[in-house]
């Protein structure tokens, strides 16, 4: 292995004080298809959806494949009610109508039937903040700096609750799409860490997170940010995933899997179902800018 290292380690150091350049073909060998589970409950009214799926392999260029078949239960254990997912439109679905599965400060249990084997998870959903207002400005040439463009630059403004610690996973979107440009982000208490700050506005990273200096947004664009609330247990598991996916470049850290909260009953099987359930409650807020 060692070995290995220092020959790779070589052909990178060839490779970038080269002028010349040369497509290599590498043949990946085909992996297991690993079965997972893409599961947030929200305090919203209407339809929930849980998306039970397999893994492709890196080199396919496909969606993953559906896993169809299972027996999926949801249950709130602080008010002993229970709810059936029906398998529809490739995926596992609960209407609600006008009324919301999800309730802050309750307990929720997820039960999977599968392949003739119990998968549990649980999760606690935590209270939420709401968000003040987004302000927007429009900034020049002569404003800008580094490698920003000129454009508008949007930032959040909230305010953390007060008493007990929140945990947070800030999305944004743009014109009714997730804004890919920036990236995901989990705040503690509106911050970066535990007990050092209580009842504060979200600090400054967080606030203008929502903008992409290099793709800032343009007159007619919507903005809109969304604040879900997490539990302890769903913020690492989300700290970690983020960490992973916009980790890049020279001092990128190295990849390693991601934990699931999703457990065999049977603790003599080795088969698994990976990804998160999580609760969550959600508020949001948008502005157009004109």
């Amino acid at each position: 292995m060692k070995n290995l290292k220092l020959y790779i380690a070589s052909l990178i150091a060839l490779y970038s004080l080269s002028s010349c350049e040369k497509v290599i073909d590498v043949n990946m060998p085909d992996g297991e298809k690993l079965p997972y589970v893409d599961a947030w409950i929200t305090n919203k009214p209407g339809k929930q959806t849980i998306k039970f799926l397999r893994a492709v392999n890196y080199q396919e260029n496909k969606a993953p494949e559906v896993v169809a078949g299972a027996q999926i239960v949801l249950t709130d254990v602080t008010a002993n009610k229970t709810y059936d997912f029906t398998f529809k439109n490739g995926a596992y679905e609960f209407d609600a109508g006008a009324d919301a599965i999800g309730v802050i400060g309750h307990t929720y249990k997820l039960a999977i039937n599968w392949d003739g084997q119990q998968f549990e998870a649980s999760d606690v959903l935590t209270r939420v903040t709401k968000i003040d207002s987004i302000s927007v400005e429009y900034r020049g040439k002569e404003d800008v700096e580094g490698d920003e463009k000129e454009g508008y630059y949007a930032e959040m403004h909230a305010r953390d609750l007060v008493g007990g610690t929140d945990y947070s996973w800030i999305r944004t979107y743009r014109n009714g799409q997730l804004n890919y440009h920036v990236t995901e982000m989990v705040a503690i208490d509106a911050s970066f860490y535990e007990n050092v700050s209580d009842g504060y506005t979200f600090i400054e990273p967080f606030r203008e997170g929502i903008t992409s200096g290099e793709e800032p947004y343009k007159k007619g664009d919507v903005v809109k940010v969304m604040i879900r609330s997490v539990s302890k247990p769903t913020y690492d598991f989300l700290d970690q995933l983020i960490d992973q996916l916009y980790s890049g470049g020279l001092f990128a850290k190295v990849l390693q899997n991601v934990p699931s909260n999703i457990f065999n009953k049977q603790a003599d099987s080795k088969k698994k179902i990976y990804g998160w359930f999580g609760t969550v409650a959600e508020t949001e807020s948008s502005r157009a800018i004109n």
